[in-house]
């Protein structure tokens, strides 16, 4: 039977219309139309058609119900439903019979397959071999995003070794989504977890979440551990709330906030240009390695370092060097001949440590410093002024020192913003 001839179809002797029964699941889940028009995407007054028998359930609209009401997409394309009641919803209410037929409490393996092929639950793509006993796995998406801001492909058997100590981003290759009185419950996988892979993600999918899974994975075990796509990753149980919950700004946000991608990538570019920065300085220090630890010396600066490791050594003599400049910055009447040797040395590393113009981004933004969006770059300095800055394109860079001049910033200072040894708004520091 088509939509027009379902929507203008008596009910059957005693039977309700889709609306009139669209109508009694609204209240049953206490909702209004408007909860109902936010939660399934269509509008208002759309929902009152349906409701006011001016307006068939659609395909894509039964589905969107069913989603929201727990009930499968072909429930909702029948001609009539049976009368409920006052007695007959109590007698739904109590404990041996629940009101919603996936019952409230996490699913189990049955339930959670018809939940997806009822559409309750969006998956895609959906396999159904990883549905577990109480849980569904998901798996990793075709790419992780390094702490260096690369990209790495990992589809087609291809595989990005995660050492110990190090974290990567990364997504779930499925795409879920779920309804307004649904939650998932995100969980690390054993078989992950024994080899020291932590999963750094949010306690739960939110009620209407829709869109790919974002989090972050550390290998805190002593051994490398290959990463590939395909592979299940996390695993989620589902679970019917009790009640739709009653939508609201913040609701709205946090759910904006959740699928934003592009704040587990920010976490990753920021560290960026300090890295760039401290590798240039470890590759001005001397290593002594012996039997009885190591020995790490920047001669310029007049640092030695002794330490138990020779990265503990590097480590420490970088930071060191940092400590050292900042120091100098904040008291400029410190022997001249201290301020001349470190200006001298990270004179150096300003003039030939380029970067490339996402990294010249990133330093603009850990400034603290606004951008215009368009073609040509326009940057609020700090004074308040605006200058248009140039950044090289492809495969081109740009010197540390040039960047600070059109952004009339002293270069030792960004240096010092940059590896993190100071704050952005250094003009009111102390040391």
């Amino acid at each position: 039977m088509s939509a027009d001839l379902r929507g203008n179809a008596t009910a059957e002797a005693g039977g309700l219309t889709p609306g009139e029964h669209l109508r009694a699941e609204i209240e049953r889940l206490g909702l209004d139309q408007v909860a109902v028009s936010q939660a399934t995407g269509v509008s208002r007054q759309s929902i009152n058609n349906i409701v006011n028998g001016r307006q068939p359930i659609s395909r894509a609209m039964a589905g969107k119900l069913g989603r929201l009401t727990g009930h499968s997409s072909d429930y909702w394309l029948r001609a009539s439903f049976p009368h409920t009641t006052p007695s007959a919803r109590a007698k739904r209410a109590t404990p041996e019979t629940p009101s919603r037929p996936l019952g409230v409490g996490i699913l189990v393996n049955h339930q959670i397959v018809r939940a997806v092929r009822d559409g309750v639950i969006g998956v895609d793509p959906y396999d159904e071999t990883r549905v577990q006993l109480a849980s569904l796995d998901l798996t990793l998406d075709d790419f992780v995003l390094t702490s260096d801001g690369e990209k790495v492909d990992i589809s087609d058997g291809q595989s990005f070794v995660l050492r110990g100590g190090h974290t990567v981003g990364v997504s779930t290759k499925e795409w879920v989504e779920f309804p307004q009185d649904y939650v998932g419950r995100v969980g690390a996988m054993a078989s992950l977890a024994r080899a020291g892979i932590m999963t750094s993600h949010g306690f739960q999918i939110d009620p209407g979440f829709k869109g790919n899974l974002h989090f972050c994975i550390f290998n805190a075990g002593p051994q490398n551990f290959a990463l590939r796509g395909g592979e299940p990753i996390i695993s989620v149980e589902i679970v019917p709330l009790s009640a739709t919950p009653t939508p609201d700004e913040n609701a709205a946000q946090h759910l904006l906030e959740a699928r934003d991608r592009d704040r587990v990538v920010a976490l990753f570019h920021s560290g960026a240009c300090g890295r760039l920065i401290r590798d240039a300085i470890r590759a001005r220090v001397q290593l002594d390695v012996a039997s009885d630890g190591a020995k790490a010396t920047v001669a310029d600066l007049n640092i030695e370092i002794i330490h138990t490791s020779a990265d503990g050594a590097l480590d420490e003599a970088v930071q060191s060097a940092l400590n050292g400049l900042k120091v100098l910055r904040a008291k400029p009447h410190t022997a001249r001949a201290d301020h001349e040797k470190y200006s001298r040395f990270f004179g150096e590393i300003v003039e030939w440590l380029h970067l490339t113009s996402e990294q010249a981004q990133q330093a603009i933004a850990a400034l603290g410093l606004t951008t215009q969006p368009g073609d040509i770059l326009i940057v609020t300095l700090r004074d308040g002024s605006e200058a248009v800055v140039s950044l090289p394109t492809k495969s081109a860079k740009i010197s540390l020192r040039h960047l600070a001049r059109q952004l009339r910033e002293d270069p030792l200072d960004l240096i010092l913003i940059l590896a993190g040894a100071r704050v952005s708004r250094y003009a009111d520091d102390s040391a």
